[in-house]
């Protein structure tokens, strides 16, 4: 064998095998990494709809036209538990001016992996998704943590429809008939929560992309006739809206569900066996150009009887 023909040898072994360290690496070290919630997360989403609120000095309801953010921003990462601030703001749509009674600001533990909360961290005790995990599953359930809410609530599999080009999956949270109590607040009533909410998820990345929903709050006070001194304790509406994502905010959730919706098959699937059927490809072919023999024996040349009597003589 020449010199150049075992430096090509030696080559394609050695890009051969380097590849396939590259896909073992991808599937076990980068690629989990890669798929897990950054741990940099910042996010925002606005939605927009009415929102009304309880005025204690006319016992009515104030009534505004609302534009809503809810913001996330990282506040430590330990391992695989991301500590969120998750920020809560509305303002009034006519005046631009913020709605103080409506703001909240809560602090989240999530497992980066696979999207839950975790009990016992953050702010609070939450049990149940943070948000939808990939690869979301029809005809599936899932329990999140809704901010308002004591307890987890089920997000219900109701079918799937084309939304925007995107096949979705369709999901409704519905508090019971008789709603879910709240306990009370330190300048807060008991109050009764009434909750609907429909979201549209892209499967593959489990990223939201359309998402509506109605709230009431009602809690028992105490309301004088003006006749009586002994106030009777009734049922009010203290809150109550109704919000769905704005515009902006869907085009930029349907394009990163667009952008997931391929790259993590090709990072998860058909990356890293491209890489293996590559890898093993180049090593067996260094392995047959090394083993390989000449085709052909080298000649002898034949030499006449008389020519060596010749030669003799």
């Amino acid at each position: 064998m020449s010199t150049r023909k075992k430096w090509a040898v030696i080559v394609l072994a050695a890009i051969g095998v380097a590849i396939l360290i590259f896909g073992a690496v991808w599937m076990t070290v980068i690629f989990p990494a890669l798929n897990k919630i950054p741990s940099d997360l910042k996010s925002v989403t606005q939605q927009q709809g009415t929102a009304a609120v309880f005025n204690p000095d006319t016992y009515q309801l104030v009534t505004y036209d609302v534009i809503g953010t809810r913001r996330y921003d990282t506040v430590r990462c330990c391992g695989d538990v991301i500590y969120l601030e998750e920020d809560i703001s509305f303002i009034d749509a006519n005046t631009g001016q913020e709605i103080p009674s409506l703001y909240s600001n809560i602090l989240l533990a999530v497992d980066r992996v696979s999207r839950a909360n975790v009990p016992g961290h953050g702010d609070g005790d939450r049990e149940g998704y943070w948000s939808f995990p990939r690869d979301v599953k029809a005809d599936q359930n899932y329990p999140f943590w809704i901010t308002g809410s004591p307890i987890p609530l089920d997000a219900k599999y109701c079918g799937e429809e084309d939304f925007r080009g995107l096949r979705v999956l369709v999901f409704e949270i519905t508090t019971p008939e008789e709603g879910v109590t709240v306990p009370p607040g330190l300048f807060t009533p008991q109050m009764q929560l009434y909750q609907y909410l429909m979201m549209k998820v892209e499967p593959v990345s489990g990223v939201t992309v359309y998402f509506e929903s109605t709230i009431t709050r009602t809690a028992k006070i105490p309301v004088f006739d003006g006749v009586t001194s002994e106030p009777t304790f009734t049922d009010m509406t203290m809150y109550t809206d109704n919000l769905v994502f704005t515009e902006e905010t869907i085009a930029q959730l349907v394009h990163d569900a667009r952008f997931y919706h391929w790259a993590l098959p090709w990072g998860n699937t058909y990356l890293p066996w491209l890489a293996f059927g590559l890898g093993i490809a180049l090593v067996v072919l260094g392995l047959i150009l090394s083993t390989r023999r000449a085709r052909e024996a080298p000649a002898v040349e034949y030499v006449q009887p008389e020519d060596l009597v010749r030669v003799s003589n």
